[in-house]
């Protein structure tokens, strides 16, 4: 009984049942001897294991039981796969009138065969090897019972594979995705809220979808809360087949459009009708809104930023190596990838202008800065130049100024630029030493070093309109990141502007004045200093109308790298953009869901440290030794 011929012989026939039903079954002349001898061996030690059942009792017939039964299971298994296939059913006689029911029964064959074959074939394996490692003279009870304990273990085994693969049916059949990950559509924001008060007549909201659909219930939220906040939002809702001439008005062409319209004039939005695809815009649905309504509550206007003097903007005060363009050109020729044309520099700030209404123009000497700021400038923004502005680009300058115009200037140390220049005219001294600090400030990504002292950040901001979201930001301890500012101060002997300092430093924070990044007692201070001004000219006639500027002692605030890094960022700028555009009502919060990186100060992030590394194993051994004290008391007053 212990020895294992019988299911050697069993692995065999299901071998060559195996081989010629699948390895050789494009040679007739072995698959069928195949199948045939298989299944002939099969039957055989089927009856083999039902006579040693039959003539066995006790101890030794729970062993054969198991090897009985675990080999019909085979032979049902092996008789299982033949209705499986369509050779199957037709010799079995089987029609059907509908395909569907054809494929439904194969299907049931095809997954139960192999469930039974491997939950029999299991057990009676794990018997065997159990009576392998037994078979000691007295020893049939404990044998018995190993053999059940391991056919039992190995059907378990078995009926977790069989579950496994059912479940792997499931979701193949189900084909349906779950995502864990945070989603929530953006509520109206106090910009939109405003801006949609201020419109010249209630705003049209037009939903064009099928009559239920996901994306357009998170959409009809955020505008039925808008609605309700203001009280000037109609929502209509259409489905563009069963509604034509709506869809011929507006224009729409397609599933997941939204058109918003203010007396004659309409823009429209548009959304994928996947709600997979529709999170990541949903997410930012307010600041999608907010520049349609921005469209719709004045004409697009104007920027200009100036050109030819080696500004952060400027193509050509980007200075390569001498050899870069001969170096591409002999790269292209030995059969490398054509470079594709750069996308002009400062794209997050252009794109951040495009957001508020705003068209964005270069404007140099040959563009006409040597004559004359066109009148539909809002504004004319002066990122970090490296050289001086020629005098009649001074002239054009001063001329706008005096008109009532907006300028934003953007400094950086090491620069041949004289900012005395509009020291008169603005009323503003400039230090371009840069700031540090020791302790308060960023961490680079990857290896820090002393440089990264000058990755200061201040939450100090003054209640000037151009920094009013900032503020906010900041009650929250959200820390604006500047990259070694001068510093800027008010220029008490020119009369006339009226200056406001905006960003300020932490007391911390000293000027390098020797550039080796420490603190140097005998010629530096440790203090507080303003990095950013706001300046406002006489009104004259017109209320309001008098010169606007915003003066940074930080261009890099500006740039690609660092205006995305956080929230914070960008509200400063887009503050200072419509303070400059005379839309500080429209400054409030812009509601986003979107993820944002978490960034902490080097003294943060040595805070976490220590409470990970020493923090964490001094409560869990405090734990321990409060248990540990416990028990003792327990165990005292027990003895006691």
């Amino acid at each position: 009984m212990t020895r294992p011929l019988a299911t050697w012989l069993l692995l065999a026939g299901l071998a060559a049942v195996f081989s010629g039903w699948r390895v050789f079954d494009g040679l007739p002349f072995l698959s069928y001897p195949l199948i045939v001898g298989g299944v002939a061996l099969l039957l055989i030690i089927t009856a083999w294991r039902f006579r040693a059942l039959r003539n066995s009792d006790g101890d030794a017939r729970s062993i054969a039981a198991i090897f009985a039964y675990g080999t019909l299971g085979c032979v049902i298994a092996v008789a299982g796969f033949l209705p499986g296939t369509d050779t199957g059913l037709e010799f079995l006689g089987f029609s059907f009138q509908e395909i569907g029911q054809n494929v439904r029964l194969k299907r049931i064959f095809t997954v139960a065969s192999p469930i039974l074959l491997g939950c029999s074939l299991l057990s009676v394996v794990a018997a065997q090897w159990a009576l392998g490692k037994g078979g000691s003279a007295g020893a049939l009870p404990v044998d018995a019972l190993r053999a059940r304990e391991s056919s039992a273990n190995a059907l378990s085994l078995g009926l977790a594979g069989a579950a496994l693969l059912l479940f792997g049916y499931v979701t193949t059949a189900l084909d349906r995705t779950i995502d864990f990950s945070y989603f929530k559509t953006s509520q109206p924001g106090e910009a939109v809220r405003e801006i949609v008060l201020s419109l010249e007549a209630p705003l049209q909201v037009a939903l064009f979808f099928p009559a239920v659909h996901p994306v357009k219930e998170e959409l009809l939220g955020y505008f039925q809360e808008l609605a309700r906040v203001t009280d000037r939002v109609v929502i209509e809702e259409y489905d563009r087949f069963a509604h034509p001439d709506a869809a011929a008005d507006y224009g729409a062409r397609r599933d997941g459009s939204v058109f918003l319209r203010v007396a004659e004039r309409t823009e429209q939005i548009d959304f994928p009708v996947d709600l997979a695809y529709a999170r990541d815009d949903l997410r930012v649905l307010d600041g999608l809104v907010q520049r349609v309504v921005l469209e719709l509550a004045r004409q697009r206007r104007y920027a200009y930023l100036t050109t030819g003097h080696g500004e952060l903007n400027d193509p050509q005060g980007i200075v390569e190596e001498p050899d870069a363009e001969e170096r591409r050109l002999e790269s292209i020729r030995a059969g490398g990838d054509v470079p594709l044309e750069p996308e002009p520099p400062q794209q997050e700030l252009r794109e951040l202008l495009e957001s508020l209404n705003y068209t964005v123009r270069d404007i140099g000497f040959r563009q006409g800065l040597g004559a004359r700021i066109p009148d539909d400038a809002a504004m004319v923004i002066i990122l970090a130049p490296q050289v001086h502005f020629h005098a009649s680009e001074m002239n054009a300058i001063f001329e706008y100024m005096d008109r009532g115009g907006s300028l934003l200037v953007a400094l950086e140390p090491d620069r041949e630029f004289r900012f005395e220049e509009f020291r008169d005219r603005l009323g503003i001294d400039y230090d371009p030493a840069m700031t540090l600090d020791d302790e308060k400030h960023f961490s680079s990504v990857g290896r820090s070093s002393i440089a990264d002292r000058r990755l200061i950040g201040t939450n100090r901001f003054s209640t000037h309109p151009s920094v009013s979201r900032a503020g906010r930001r900041a009650a929250g301890n959200a820390d604006l990141m500047l990259i070694g500012p001068g510093r800027v101060s008010a220029a008490e002997d020119v009369e006339g502007p009226r200056t406001t300092m905006i960003i300020n430093t932490y007391p911390t924070n000293y000027q390098d004045r020797n550039g080796n990044f420490e603190f140097d007692e005998d010629i530096e201070e440790q203090g507080v200093h303003a990095v950013a001004a706001a300046v406002e000219g006489p009104a004259g006639e017109v209320p309001g109308a008098g010169m606007r500027a915003l003066v940074y002692a930080d261009a890099e605030l500006f740039t690609d790298d660092v205006l995305p890094f956080q929230l914070i960022q960008a509200a400063i700028v887009e503050d200072g953009i419509r303070w400059l555009g005379r839309e500080e009502e429209f400054s409030g919060e812009v509601v986003s869901e979107a993820d944002v990186p978490i960034v902490h100060t080097r003294a943060e992030n040595v805070i976490w440290f220590y409470s990970i590394i020493w923090g964490a194993p001094l409560l869990v051994l405090g734990a321990g030794i409060s248990v540990l004290y416990r028990r003792r008391r327990v165990r005292e007053g027990d003895d006691s």
